[in-house]
C-alpha cells in the first residue's frame, strides 16, 4: 500500500482507538476523560490533516505529544488541597502545553527534513 495513504489511515485507526478508550474505557480518569469529550476532534485534525499532504514528521511528533500528554496530565495535574480553597485538577492543562510543544517539535522536525532535502 502506498505510503501516502497507508499512514493517514494507521493515524486514523490509532486515534480513534485512543478515542473509545480514552472516552469510554477510562471514565474515573479526570485528563483522558476530558480531553476526549472537549479537544478530541480539533487534536485529531491537527494531527491527521497534515499527514494528508505528506507532512509525516509533523503528524507522528502531534500524535506522540497527544497520549504523553493525556498520560503526564493525569500523573502530575491532581493537585488537591486540603484547606480552602481547594485547587482543581490541572490535568488538561499540562495535557495542552505537552501536546502544544509536541506540535512546535514536529513542525521544527518537518521544517529540518524538509531544509536537508533541498541542500
Amino acid at each position: 500500500m502506498n505510503k501516502k495513504v497507508l499512514i493517514p489511515l494507521a493515524l486514523s485507526a490509532a486515534l480513534l482507538g485512543l478515542f473509545f478508550l480514552t472516552r469510554y474505557g477510562l471514565p474515573q480518569f479526570y485528563t483522558p476523560e476530558w480531553a476526549a469529550r472537549r479537544v478530541f476532534w480539533g487534536c485529531a485534525l491537527i494531527i491527521v490533516l497534515p499527514s494528508v499532504f505528506g507532512k509525516y514528521r509533523f503528524s507522528i511528533a502531534a500524535f506522540a505529544g497527544y497520549p504523553l500528554g493525556l498520560v503526564l496530565g493525569e500523573l502530575l495535574g491532581g493537585f488537591q488541597a486540603d484547606v480552602p480553597p481547594k485547587y482543581l485538577h490541572y490535568g488538561w492543562l499540562i495535557f495542552l502545553i505537552v501536546f502544544a510543544a509536541a506540535c512546535v517539535l514536529g513542525a521544527f522536525l518537518q521544517y529540518r527534513s524538509h531544509k536537508t532535502q533541498r541542500s
